[in-house]
């Protein structure tokens, strides 16, 4: 029975569930959410190691490729997926706020989790949100008239879940605690998340239900861009003949939007209406996930048996 309680898959559903329930009443795990992913983004990053950055043109081609990845082929997806399927502006607006975001940090830990290639997301992730400290702030001045997310903001972000337990995480590797760390970091990652998603969830319970075919909608909408564009890049990269661990990582960096980073300008510049879509953004990275990962592990038990 306790083992369940350790099963990752289980363990996001329950933080979706429970998140629903309880609703504004998550409100104060929501203002400590950010302090809970940079203590995940510690024991993730664990098993980075700086020298996986070398050769320098490794870490720049493996940036443009995530840039490519995300910013344009998913990002054209998603902004002409919202224009096909919605007409409220509003909606649209919301759409426009994930595509100018970068990766979500949660790419990391999931990659650590799936033993995916750890270095392709760390560098991927780290480098498209740098590259947004220009590219983000001027895409919303464009759209909106506006800047809601400016460079200090961007730079916040990146500091306190990149940069500081990057930091911590090469000191712990130089202690006693590795081996302790390494046997708890599941835990750690899958726990944190839970603490994470039930207040994206609860705190859009209200807007959830008083939309329900809106709702609908970007339900269609995420389940057709993520899924269907997950779906196909896997094909793809078995064509290419790409390596699993590096599947997976690229696959999280194609797939995977900042609601973050589109909640800030969301709150800032439109109406409480346009964050429709990051609230079920949030929902569909959590089912993902768990989709994803199951994929994954059965493909693993199926390789591993066809070896016996």
């Amino acid at each position: 029975m306790l083992k369940i309680f350790t099963n990752r898959n289980f363990i996001l559903l329950l933080s979706l569930v429970l998140g629903f329930i309880l609703g504004d009443y998550t409100v104060h795990l929501a203002s400590v959410s950010v302090w809970i992913l940079a203590l995940v983004m510690v024991f993730s990053t664990t098993g980075f190691s700086f020298t996986d950055w070398r050769p320098i043109g490794k870490t720049i081609r493996i940036v443009g490729v995530s840039f490519l990845l995300n910013f344009v082929i998913f990002g054209l997806l998603l902004f002409g997926a919202g224009l096909l399927f919605f007409e409220d502006k509003l909606m649209i607006t919301g759409i426009l706020l994930l595509v100018i975001s970068p990766p979500g940090p949660s790419v990391i830990p999931f990659t650590a989790a799936m033993k995916g290639n750890l270095s392709f997301a760390v560098t991927g992730v780290f480098g498209l949100h740098l590259i947004s400290i220009i590219v983000t702030p001027i895409a919303l001045l464009l759209l909106l008239g506006d800047s809601a997310i400016s460079t200090q903001s961007v730079l916040t972000i990146i500091i306190t879940v990149i940069v500081f337990p990057l930091i911590i995480s090469r000191i712990l590797r130089r202690t006693r605690l590795m081996p302790a760390i390494k046997t708890i970091r599941g835990h750690v990652i899958n726990w944190g998340f839970f603490l994470i998603i039930m207040p994206i969830i609860g705190m859009s319970k209200s807007m959830i239900i008083a939309q329900p075919a809106m709702v609908l909608t970007n339900s269609l909408l995420f389940a057709a861009v993520m899924f269907g564009g997950g779906l196909i890049f896997n094909i793809v990269a078995r064509k290419m003949r790409l390596d699993q661990p590096t599947t997976i990582a690229a696959n999280l960096i194609f797939t995977t939007k900042s609601s973050a980073f589109a909640a800030v300008a969301s709150f800032s510049l439109v109406p409480p209406e346009a964050g429709l879509p990051l609230a079920m953004h949030a929902v569909f990275v959590t089912l993902y996930f768990i989709v994803f990962d199951f994929i994954i592990n059965k493909t693993r038990k199926n390789a591993f048996i066809a070896t016996e």
